[in-house]
């Protein structure tokens, strides 16, 4: 009878674990598919351009200004608009749409974007300034700017690579679409 007992509990905790992982295995599945997403309108954005855009730009008399800031909007999937997004060279910063509901406790916030990526980001720069591999003041830092418990803002700097910047988008991007469709 023992016997039956503990076979019971070592196939039940096989059975927790499982579905723990399962579950894991999905979150990461949902936010490979958004950066897949997120590349194909960049490659779509960048390959086929308006015949305007492809036509030589006749001089103005006015000097061109840089452009400093890169401004755009944070669609879900189903083109619903998340955030606003203005990108400089040091800093992207988020400006959660009003109707987004994104906690300051919520776990895609919390165990995902801060955790897992911006602060894995942030800990993996401070070690390569301790090993004098980067700058001390180039690492990534981040700020979350609440309003009550709702994130207003999400300001990430020194993201350097384009490729991380990639990644903070579509982590974000995430972070938000999970938290609109709870809140469904």
């Amino acid at each position: 009878m023992s016997n039956d007992s503990e076979k019971v509990k070592a196939l039940a905790s096989i059975k927790e674990y499982l579905e723990k992982k399962i579950k894991e295995l999905q979150d990461e599945l949902e936010i490979l598919e958004s950066m897949r997403s997120f590349v194909d309108e960049e490659l779509a954005s960048i390959s086929f351009k308006k015949a305007a855009e492809a036509k030589p730009a006749k001089p103005s008399a006015a000097a061109p200004q840089p452009e400093a800031e890169r401004l755009r909007a944070l669609k879900s999937r189903s083109g619903e608009v998340l955030a606003r997004v203005a990108i400089s060279p040091n800093e992207v910063r988020f400006v959660i749409e009003p109707e987004i509901s994104l906690m300051r406790d919520s776990r895609p916030l919390q165990s995902f974007l801060l955790k897992k990526v911006l602060e894995a980001m942030s800990k993996a720069d401070r070690e390569r300034v301790d090993k004098g591999l980067l700058p001390p003041g180039h690492e990534l830092e981040y700020d979350v700017i609440y309003e009550g418990d709702k994130v207003k803002e999400i300001v990430v700097r020194n993201f350097r690579e384009e490729y991380r910047l990639r990644e903070i988008v579509n982590a974000v991007r995430w972070t938000l679409e999970t938290a609109a469709s709870e809140a469904r």
